[in-house]
């Protein structure tokens, strides 16, 4: 265990380390019903402030096009990616790059790998995601305008109009969904809601304080 550590934490392998200490916390924190997870699936990222901001993720959409990292929750793709990279990264530095001596050849080396070994995990992960692509249509199927009328509890610290996760019930199973609320609306965990509305463009539902 100490070996592992003392090679995680060495150049380059300690790039993706800590990549991949992000994504562990992330998907606890997730889990925990603190952030709002993100499974859209879309590989795209924008981020519009005041209408003055505008960043747009196309390349990384493109990537993903490529090597046909679609159909899956961007968020699992990326920490797939990380969690490859990773393992690639760190059998290098254990059988390899612990023998170079230290110095300048050592960290360009160590640079030139960590960008080939994130080439080398795209297709990789492309192997591993297919077989869970058909689970995630099911899923987005599953979470459409059906669901509208349902009872559901929010599963979040609180609801926004750009923020909030709900758990409800759907043939039998608990499903969770991600929701929006009204501004006039104030909504916290554990308060039970009605579906009103499905958002296609967000994969969100509307909801509102329901009693009963």
């Amino acid at each position: 265990m100490e070996q592992l550590f003392e090679v995680a934490s060495q150049f380059p392998t300690v790039i993706y380390s800590t990549l991949l200490g992000i994504v562990v916390v992330y998907w606890i924190v997730g889990m925990l019903g603190l952030i709002d997870l993100d499974f859209s699936g879309e590989p795209g990222l924008e981020v519009d402030v005041d209408g003055d901001v505008d960043i747009s993720l196309g390349g990384v959409t493109g990537l993903f096009l490529t090597f046909g990292l679609t159909g899956v929750p961007f968020t699992l793709v990326i920490s797939i990616i990380i969690l490859i990279c990773w393992l690639i990264s760190f059998y290098l530095q254990f059988y390899l790059l612990t023998w170079l001596p230290d110095g300048w050849l050592y960290y360009l080396l160590g640079t030139l790998s960590d960008f080939i070994v994130f080439l080398i995990s795209l297709p990789i992960t492309a192997v591993v995601i297919r077989p869970l692509k058909g689970m995630f249509n099911s899923l987005e199927t599953s979470t459409s305008n059906h669901l509208v009328g349902k009872e559901a509890t929010i599963a979040t610290s609180k609801v926004s109009g750009s923020f909030g996760q709900a758990r409800l019930f759907n043939n039998g199973a608990e499903i969770l969904v991600d929701v929006r609320c009204d501004p006039e609306h104030t909504l916290k965990m554990g308060d039970n809601v009605l579906v009103i509305e499905y958002l296609h463009e967000s994969h969100a539902y509307i909801v509102a304080p329901y009693t009963s």
